[in-house]
C-alpha cells in the first residue's frame, strides 16, 4: 500500500484500539468513499446507524444497562469490516496480495472440498504402497503434483482470505488436530494462517493458532502453532478480551511460560545471524578453506596434489593444517550448539532458484516427492546424501530444498571420489540425532530460521508484516503477557539481552518492567544506564538502593564503584573500591582501580603506599606505571615521574595519553622545548579513524590539577596557542 493510505488504515486501527467509535466510523467511511469499488459498505451503514440510535437514546436520556456491551460489540463489528476493507484493497493494489489472490482462484475450496481432499491424500498414499513398480512412480508424481496445486491454491487463499467466522475456526481447528490428514498439510495451513493473521489480524484465526498449539499432540505442528499466535498478537489489545482470558489461563502453566521465553531468546539468535555469518565468514572460514585438499574451478571440483617435499622441509606441516582445519570445524558447531544459526551466511546464496519464486515454497515442509524438486531429485537416485539431509542434516527445511537443488545441479561435475562419498553414511559429517530432533528447542529452532530466511531473502517482504523487525521482535513486552508470570522470568531474559548486546530488547525488556522492589531488575537496568545509555548517575540511584539491601555485594559494590568514578564521585568511587580490596587483597585489579580512584580525589600518598607494593610485586605491568607515574606527578615528584613515564614511551603498550601526561611532567619541570615535542607527538598520534586530538580541550580538562602545580591561566592559553600555531 502506499504511505498515505496505510497511514490511513493505521489510523483508523489505533482508533478502533482506543475505543474510540465514533472517530473511527468518521476516518472509515471517508476512506471507503473514496474506493467505493471495493467492497459493498452495507454492513458499515448498519453499524453507523446503529451508532447513530445509541446516541440517540443517549440524548433522551435513556439508560441502558447493555450500553457498554453493544458499544464492544459495534467496535468488533467495525475491526472486521475495516480488516476486510484493507484486505481487498490489498488485493487490488500490492502485488504480493494480488498475486497470492490469484493463485486460489481456480479451486474450489469450500470447507467440505478441503476436508475431503486432505483426507483422500493420505489414504491414496497409503494405497500407492499396493501399486506394481511399472506405474507407481508415474501415479506418485501425479498423486503429489495434484494434491501440492491444491495445497498451493489452499494457502494462497487463507492468507488472502478475509475475516473468518467461528463456523470456520472450528472446522480449521478440528481439522489441524484430526490424525486423517498429513502432518505437512498440518503444517503448512498453521504457516498459511501465521501470515495471514500477521499482516491482517483476525481473532478467530487466532484462536484456531491459540487452540492448536495448546491440544495439537504432533510437536511440528505444536510448535508452529506456537510460532503462529505469538507473531500474530496485535500491539493493540483491546477488543481481544477473550483471547485475553484464554491467554491468561494457558500462562498459568510454567512449561508454557518456559517455552515462551526460549522463544523470545530463539529470535534473538535469529538478529544475530548475519554477525554470526560475518563472524564465520572472516575467523573460521579462512582457514578452512586454507587447509582444505580441494580445488574449485568453473569446470568443476578436483584434489589438490600432494606435495612430498612439503613434509621432507616442513615435518608435521599436513598434521598441523588438519588439526587448524578440525579447530575451525568445532569453533563452528559450539557456535551452532549454542543457538547460533551457521548456516545462513552459506544457504542464503542459495535462495536464487525458481523454487523460491513461490511464496508457498518457502514454508512447505522438506520431502522428496515435492513436485518442484521431483525432476533434481532424479540426479540423485542412489545416493544417500539426500536420505541423510532428510533425516539428520542439522538444517532448516528451507536450506534442505536448497540443498538438495545445488548438489543436484553440481553432482555431475564432482570427481568419482567425492561422489563415492556421498554413497557413505558419513557424508554429512556431524548430525543430529533423532533424539534431539524431537526436542521442542530444535523443531523452534528450525521453524523460526525457515521464517527468518523468508523475511530476510523474499522477493516481496516489504509488502508483508516483519516478526523480526525493531518494533515486533520483542513480543514478551506485549501488553498480552503484562499480567502473567511472564514477569518472573523478565530478569533473567534481561541478563541474556545484555550478554548478546541486544539494546533495542533492554531497552523495552526495562522499560516494560522497571519493577524498583526486585533487586535483580535493578540491577539489569544499572548495567543498562551504565554499558548502554551512559547514564552513570541513573545507575548510582539503582545500585545505592540495591546496596542498602544486600551491604557487602561483591559485584553490586564493583559496579558501584564504575558508577561513581563516571560520575565524577571519585571519593565515593575509592571508599567501595577499599570496601572491595578488604574482601580480595591479592587482587590486582580491584587494587589498581581503587588506586586510581584514590588519585582522581588527589589522596596521592595514600595511593601510592599501594602503588609501590603493586609496582614490586608486577614489575612488567604498564598499567601500574602509568598511575604510579600521575600520582608521583601528584606529589610533585616530578623526577621520578619523569623516569616512569620514559618507561612507558619506551614499551609496546604505549598509549597516546601517555604523551600528554609526559608532557605535562616535562612542562612542570620546566623544560618547555620536550613538553611541546610531546604534545606535539599527542596531536599527531591521531589515526585516520579518530578525531584529532585537540590540545584545547584536554588542558581545559586538567585544568585544575595544572593550576595547582603552578601552571598559569596565561601559560595554560599560550601553551594551546603555540601547539596550534605550529600545527
Amino acid at each position: 500500500m502506499d504511505n498515505n493510505t496505510t497511514k490511513k488504515f493505521k489510523d483508523i486501527f489505533d482508533k478502533i484500539g482506543c475505543n474510540m467509535l465514533g472517530p473511527a466510523i468518521q476516518a472509515l467511511r471517508t476512506l471507503v468513499n473514496a474506493n467505493p469499488h471495493l467492497m459493498y459498505d452495507e454492513e458499515l451503514e448498519n453499524i453507523e446507524n446503529n451508532y447513530k440510535l445509541m446516541l440517540g437514546y443517549m440524548k433522551q436520556g435513556f439508560n441502558d444497562p447493555q450500553r457498554e456491551n453493544i458499544y464492544n460489540g459495534l467496535l468488533v463489528r467495525l475491526y472486521r469490516f475495516t480488516s476486510d476493507f484493507m484486505m481487498s484493497y490489498k488485493i487490488q493494489n500490492v502485488p504480493f496480495f494480488i498475486e497470492t489472490s490469484r493463485k486460489s482462484s481456480n479451486k474450489d475450496l469450500s470447507n467440505e472440498n478441503i476436508k475431503q481432499e486432505l483426507e483422500n491424500f493420505v489414504a491414496d498414499v497409503a494405497l500407492l504402497s499396493l501399486e506394481p513398480e511399472p506405474g507407481k512412480t508415474n501415479k506418485s508424481q501425479s498423486l503429489y503434483r495434484n494434491h501440492t496445486d491444491f495445497m498451493k491454491a489452499l494457502f494462497c487463499n487463507i492468507v488472502t482470505s478475509k475475516q473468518w467466522n467461528e463456523h470456520d475456526a472450528d472446522f480449521f481447528c478440528s481439522l489441524l488436530l484430526s490424525p486423517t490428514i498429513d502432518s505437512i498439510d498440518a503444517q503448512l495451513i498453521v504457516s498459511a494462517l501465521t501470515l495471514a493473521t500477521m499482516n491482517n489480524f483476525d481473532a478467530n484465526k487466532f484462536e484456531v493458532l491459540l487452540n492448536t498449539y495448546i491440544k495439537a499432540h504432533d510437536e511440528k505442528i505444536r510448535q508452529k502453532a506456537l510460532i503462529g499466535w505469538v507473531f500474530s498478537v496485535p500491539s493493540s489489545t483491546n477488543i481481544l478480551q477473550k483471547q485475553k482470558n484464554n491467554i491468561n489461563e494457558i500462562l498459568k502453566d510454567t512449561s508454557i511460560i518456559n517455552e515462551l521465553v526460549e522463544l523470545q531468546k530463539q529470535i534473538v539468535f535469529c538478529l544475530n545471524t548475519q554477525q554470526d555469518a560475518d563472524k564465520i565468514q572472516r575467523d573460521i572460514m579462512p582457514e578452512l578453506i586454507k587447509n582444505n585438499n580441494l580445488n574449485i574451478t568453473r569446470f568443476g571440483i578436483t584434489e589438490k596434489e600432494e606435495d612430498p617435499m612439503t613434509d621432507i622441509f616442513d615435518p608435521g606441516a599436513s598434521d598441523r593444517a588438519m588439526e587448524k582445519m578440525e579447530e575451525s570445524f568445532k569453533k563452528m558447531m559450539n557456535m551452532q550448539k549454542a543457538g547460533s544459526d551457521i548456516y545462513f551466511g552459506g544457504f542464503s546464496q542459495m535462495k536464487r532458484f525458481p523454487f523460491f519464486y513461490n511464496v508457498v515454497n518457502w514454508f512447505y515442509p522438506f520431502f522428496l516427492e515435492h513436485p518442484d524438486i521431483s525432476n533434481t531429485t532424479g540426479n540423485l537416485k542412489g545416493t544417500p546424501l539426500l536420505a541423510n539431509i532428510l533425516n539428520n542434516g542439522p538444517f532448516c527445511d528451507s536450506d534442505k530444498y536448497s540443498f538438495t537443488l545445488a548438489v543436484s545441479s553440481i553432482i555431475s561435475r564432482l570427481p568419482e571420489n567425492m561422489k563415492e562419498m556421498m554413497n557413505t553414511p558419513d557424508a554429512l559429517g556431524q548430525v543430529t540425532s533423532t533424539e534431539e530432533q524431537k526436542q521442542p528447542t530444535y523443531i523452534r529452532r528450525m521453524i523460526l530460521q525457515d521464517m527468518y530466511r523468508f523475511f530476510k531473502l523474499f522477493s516481496q517482504r516489504e509488502q508483508l508484516a516483519n516478526p523480526f523487525d525493531i518494533e515486533h521482535f520483542t513480543f514478551i513486552t506485549n501488553d498480552i503477557f503484562k499480567d502473567s508470570g511472564i514477569k518472573e522470568t523478565i530478569p533473567d531474559l534481561c541478563y541474556f539481552m545484555l550478554k548478546h548486546k541486544n539494546k533495542e530488547a533492554l531497552e523495552k525488556l526495562i522499560s516494560r518492567y522497571d519493577d524498583m522492589d526486585n533487586t535483580k531488575m535493578q540491577l539489569v537496568k544499572s548495567i543498562y544506564m551504565l554499558n548502554f545509555k551512559k547514564r552513570p548517575d541513573m545507575a548510582v540511584k539503582c545500585l545505592e538502593n540495591i546496596n542498602n539491601l544486600e551491604p557487602g555485594n561483591k559485584r553490586i559494590l564493583s559496579l558501584l564503584a564504575r558508577a561513581y568514578f563516571e560520575c565524577g564521585k571519585y571519593e565515593h568511587s575509592s571508599i567501595c573500591y577499599e570496601a572491595l580490596h578488604k574482601q580480595d587483597p591479592t587482587n590486582s585489579t580491584i587494587a589498581l582501580n581503587y588506586c586510581v580512584a584514590l588519585s582522581k580525589s588527589e589522596n596521592y600518598q595514600k595511593a601510592m603506599n599501594l602503588l609501590y607494593k603493586l609496582d614490586i610485586e608486577n614489575p612488567d605491568s604498564m598499567s601500574i606505571t602509568r598511575v604510579l607515574a600521575w600520582n608521583l606527578m601528584g606529589l610533585c615528584k616530578y623526577e621520578q615521574a619523569n623516569k616512569a613515564y620514559n618507561r612507558l614511551l619506551k614499551s609496546e603498550e604505549v598509549e597516546t595519553g601517555d604523551r600528554l601526561n609526559a608532557g605535562y611532567c616535562q612542562w612542570l619541570m620546566g623544560n618547555i622545548p620536550a613538553a611541546v615535542s610531546l604534545f606535539k607527538d599527542f596531536i599527531k598520534a591521531s589515526g585516520p579513524d579518530t578525531p584529532k586530538y585537540n590540545l584545547s580541550r584536554e588542558l581545559e580538562n586538567d585544568h585544575a590539577f595544572l593550576t595547582k602545580h603552578g601552571i598559569s591561566e596565561t601559560d595554560l592559553r599560550l601553551m594551546a596557542d603555540l601547539i596550534a600555531y605550529e600545527a
